[in-house]
């Protein structure tokens, strides 16, 4: 196999551009970061798919969101949605239901707390980018199953368990390294993969799974090698970086 094979259209967040853009091409992939206004309709038009990921937002970015992920669909090309630290302020949360209300999303990428943010749950704390909610994996998948019904798309909810759901069938993916909390955009970078292989032809379903297998996989690896070089959390996130190109590229298996 020679990696997966498909041009990405990131509106990403500018904290963590460049390691998604790093694995997408550990991966056999390409990004395109075009993020005015003015541009993000045609940029997505000769892109395979369309992740909107909305950290450190404000409202250009989210009506660059809406235009591009409005092009997307229209083209038929998946649209993947990581909504960053919904939780963190009630200009997160309008601007998302509004992006939610005008753009079918293909996957929804989010973490424990952004899931319960999208559904309306209280919360006992207002939230923020890190997922400070901690739910077992039964609480897990019945929050990603009815996640995947309300917005009819597919859900990987991460966390040190990751669960995807459609809403009827479920799946969790254990594995990875406890280290994967302490790389920055460890889960843009997951939601960047997600996109890959829904850019590179894989239904939704198997993309989100593929890709957190392969993603808790190569964690799981680079610990290991971490271990083995008596290194520290910088040879972890190299390893990681390493672990991505085996993977992809068919030097080590995800099962």
């Amino acid at each position: 196999m020679d990696g997966f094979s498909a041009k990405v259209h990131c509106l990403t967040n500018p904290v963590t551009m460049q390691e998604v853009v790093n694995v997408l091409l550990a991966a056999g992939g390409s990004a395109i970061m075009a993020q005015d206004p003015a541009e993000v309709e045609e940029i997505t038009a000769f892109c395979d798919a369309t992740l909107l990921n909305t950290g450190v937002p404000d409202a250009e970015k989210f009506r660059s969101c809406i235009l591009a992920g409005k092009r997307a669909d229209a083209l038929g090309h998946p649209v993947i949605l990581d909504p960053v630290g919904v939780g963190a302020s009630a200009f997160r949360k309008q601007e998302l239901q509004k992006l939610l209300s005008e753009v079918p999303v293909s996957l929804i990428r989010c973490n424990q707390e952004e899931a319960c943010t999208l559904l309306h749950m209280r919360m006992g704390h207002p939230g923020g980018v890190e997922s400070a909610v901690r739910f077992g994996q039964g609480r897990q998948t019945e929050i990603a199953e009815k996640l995947a019904k309300t917005y009819d798309c597919t859900v990987l909810v991460s966390g040190e368990t990751d669960v995807v759901s459609d809403g009827r069938w479920s799946v969790q993916i254990c594995g990875g390294d406890a280290r994967i909390a302490r790389i920055t955009g460890s889960g843009c970078m997951l939601s960047a993969l997600c996109a890959l292989l829904c850019g590179a032809g894989l239904p939704a379903w198997e993309a989100a799974c593929r890709a957190a297998k392969i993603w808790k996989k190569s964690a799981e690896r680079a610990g290991i090698r971490t271990e083995e070089s008596h290194g520290g959390i910088g040879s972890f996130r190299i390893f990681l970086f390493d672990e991505v190109d085996r993977l992809c590229h068919g030097r080590e298996e995800t099962e």
